[in-house]
């Protein structure tokens, strides 16, 4: 095969995405840690399936117009920090092929290419033995071996294989991926998506369209000022712009990777959602009643009623009350294995009314899609890169309203600095960690993301990871017991701590969090 249509591109697209969800449980399931929260297999396939369902809809026959519906779909989607980095890889894969209609192995080559620098671009600190590592050695096999009038299967196998290569070394280059005899795991969800590429050059499947209708809310017909960001393919922005200007004044635009963005001056807004709607999916909108006689009849862009805003991920009955008495204005479900996507937070974010947002993802895996939302809105946002709850309660704690949006955000990070995190949780498979040897299903502790003991009771790892985790430094012991643990099991657990240290105060807070039976922070 030579070239490529966009039917066949579809193709492609779908049967790496089914393959890659038939898979999803083996990508979970090489966790560095052997605890039940392994969750890469599913935050890709969640990303993937954003991405084909915006590709399925989009009626086409360029190539680059179903990597753009690909590309925002992920965008928008992304699920985790594999998700994030998913979706730009899909990103790059989309500017490599601007303007094409069809790719031919030269395409591939570019794409493998762009899409490895647009996703080295977008993380802070590239860890190699990583998604990032597979990625890169592809994207040098894809230059070494591309050929004039080379077959597209047999250019993408030789890619491929260097993929599975570059794969098997990942635990030569990460000591913590040796140490647990896996391979990373988002570097094996990117395989099984290229395999399942790879099948589909030699295949068919069917691609449904179900195109969802869009419900219009019919507003004042007044003077407004319109401040709106469209989801467009590029043929159909100049189309748009056109009849905007029959209907606007004032009309500037910028568009860029599929987002239009405008601000225009009009009258009807019904009408022009209507006419917007038929080109693209609005994804923000502001408006600004320019008539003050009708301006209390109009509820949107008025001035914020506070200076700051918290939105906070939580996952647990009793944390979400914790953080109702802290005063969090949303409060996003999430946490392991179920990290919200890029969409969520983002319409979090446009749904706090304040001057500036403040986000709190706790959890490692969703600081990527945190910021990638904050990058998407036009307010004022930043991310506190809490990785557990009671952090955040840290953190919240030392905020001061008086103070400004930096000195605070220096508040929260001194406040977490402070908290070390302890955590008691199931063991899923026998390992050796830290020199800990480990059964499956006994209980492990982990202190700061390390695995310190392992024992075949709850009660008696809790204690342990207690006694090993506890300093002079340390003054405070606060108790967050989850779901499957019962009020007097927790109560015995704080008298033990309360007679072993004395010299500290021992709280005691329902949780309620999954797959965790206790997590504990020291101050």
């Amino acid at each position: 095969m030579k070239k490529i249509d966009s039917n066949k591109f579809k193709s492609i697209i779908i049967k790496a995405f089914e393959l890659l969800n038939e898979k999803r449980d083996v990508v979970d399931s090489l966790n560095v840690f052997p605890v039940p929260d392994g969750d890469t297999g599913t935050n890709m396939t969640m990303t993937m399936k954003s991405g084909v369902e915006r590709v399925k809809d989009t009626e086409t026959s360029s190539c680059y117009d179903v990597a753009k519906a690909l590309s925002q779909g992920t965008l928008m989607g992304a699920r985790g920090n594999s998700g994030v980095i998913l979706s730009q890889l899909c990103r790059g894969m989309s500017k490599a092929i601007k303007g094409k209609d069809i790719i031919d192995a030269e395409s591939i080559r570019d794409i493998f290419t762009v899409a490895n620098k647009t996703a080295y671009k977008a993380v802070m600190k590239p860890t190699e033995g990583t998604i990032l590592t597979v990625s890169r050695l592809m994207a040098e096999e894809a230059n070494n071996a591309f050929e004039n009038n080379i077959d597209i299967d047999k250019y993408l196998y030789k890619i491929i294989a260097a993929g599975h290569k570059a794969l098997l070394d990942t635990p030569n280059l990460l000591p913590v991926l040796k140490e647990a005899k896996v391979v990373d795991s988002g570097g094996q969800g990117l395989m099984f998506l290229l395999e399942g590429a790879l099948k589909a050059l030699n295949g068919e499947i069917d691609i449904e369209t179900d195109l969802s209708e869009i419900e219009i809310e019919d507003l004042p017909s007044k003077d407004y000022n319109i401040d709106l960001s469209v989801s467009i393919s590029e043929d159909e922005k100049d189309d748009l712009l056109e009849k905007l200007n029959e209907l606007s004044t004032s009309l500037t635009e910028d568009f860029d990777n599929g987002i239009l963005r405008l601000s225009f001056d009009c009258d009807g807004i019904k009408e022009l959602l209507e006419v917007v709607s038929n080109y693209g999916q609005v994804l923000t909108m502001s408006v600004e009643n320019t008539n003050p006689d009708v301006l209390n009849n109009i509820k949107v862009n008025k001035k914020p009623s506070k200076k700051y805003g918290f939105i906070a991920v939580s996952r647990g009955e009793g944390y979400d009350k914790v953080f109702e008495s802290l005063n969090v204005d949303r409060i996003i479900a999430g946490g392991q294995t179920m990290n919200p996507s890029t969409e969520d937070i983002f319409k979090a974010i446009e749904k706090v009314d304040s001057e500036n947002i403040i986000i709190f993802p706790n959890n490692k895996n969703i600081i990527m899609s945190a910021k990638q939302a904050c990058q998407l809105s036009d307010r004022t946002c930043r991310v506190v890169e809490t990785r557990s709850i009671p952090e955040s309660f840290s953190a919240l704690l030392s905020f001061d309203e008086d103070e400004s949006l930096d000195e605070n955000m220096e508040n929260f990070n001194d406040a977490i600095e402070d908290v070390r995190v302890l955590e008691v949780t199931i063991a899923v498979r026998d390992t050796n960690v830290n020199n800990v040897e480990i059964r499956k299903d006994e209980y492990i502790g982990i202190v700061d993301n390390s695995i310190v003991t392992s024992k075949k009771t709850i009660e008696k790892t809790a204690r342990e990871t207690l006694e090993k985790a506890v300093d002079d430094d340390t003054s405070l012991i606060t108790i967050y017991y989850g779901e499957d643990i019962e009020d007097k099991e927790a109560r015995k657990l704080q008298k033990f701590a309360q007679k072993k240290f004395k010299d500290c105060d021992v709280e005691l807070i329902y949780g309620g969090q999954p797959l965790y039976y206790y997590t504990i922070t020291l101050e």
